[in-house]
């Protein structure tokens, strides 16, 4: 029981940094510090490949260059495309137009994309391999729930008092161990009263 106990704590301590390392992610997600997004298509391989998770920063547009791998919506299909740009142009006062082209095609895609001057478009900052399809698994809520309800039962059995630990209450709650008393001496009293 002691290692199943063992086993649970070490998972839970795990299951807790995880929350709060996906906390801060999702803070910085919200603050528009940070762009969690999975990979769907090989078109930027063998760099970026299908199913990698790549943790993107904001990079102002006017930083730029060619060369740099940056998101932006397409105004084709109005998706999300992580590709390099190959071309960036300022495009009169209020914005830049730009040119991307993914790392495995053979052609740059279809139209420029217009951004606003004071745009921060998404840079890759690092990616991990294959995390995608894992967060993408653990998204599903026949793999959420689940996981949700085994979390819940490894509290509570990190929550359950051991043996040793309930033998130590109980001895608490008696009270300290007292020995008998030893009788008193019973003395033999002569004629006088006095013992002798």
């Amino acid at each position: 029981m002691r290692a199943l106990r063992t086993v649970g704590l070490v998972i839970l301590y795990a299951f807790a940094g995880l929350g709060v390392l996906s906390g801060v992610a999702w803070a910085a997600h919200s603050a528009g510090l940070l762009h969690p997004l999975v990979v769907v298509s090989g078109s930027m391989s063998p760099g970026i490949r299908t199913g990698d998770l790549v943790v993107s920063i904001p990079k102002p547009i006017a930083d730029v260059t060619e060369g740099d791998v940056i998101t932006l919506s397409s105004p084709v299909t109005h998706r999300l495309v992580t590709h390099r740009v190959i071309a960036v142009r300022q495009d009169g006062a209020d914005g830049y137009a730009v040119t991307l082209k993914g790392d495995a095609n053979s052609s740059a895609d279809n139209g420029e994309y217009l951004v606003a001057a004071n745009a921060s478009p998404p840079t890759p900052w690092f990616i991990v391999p294959g995390a995608g399809r894992a967060v993408e698994t653990v998204s599903r809520p026949t793999v959420a729930i689940p996981l949700v309800i085994a979390l819940a039962a490894l509290v509570g059995l990190v929550a359950l008092p051991s043996r040793r630990d309930a033998e130590e209450d109980q001895k608490q709650d008696d009270g300290p161990a007292l020995t008998p008393a030893e009788p008193a001496a019973v003395g033999t009293t002569g004629s006088g009263g006095a013992p002798r």
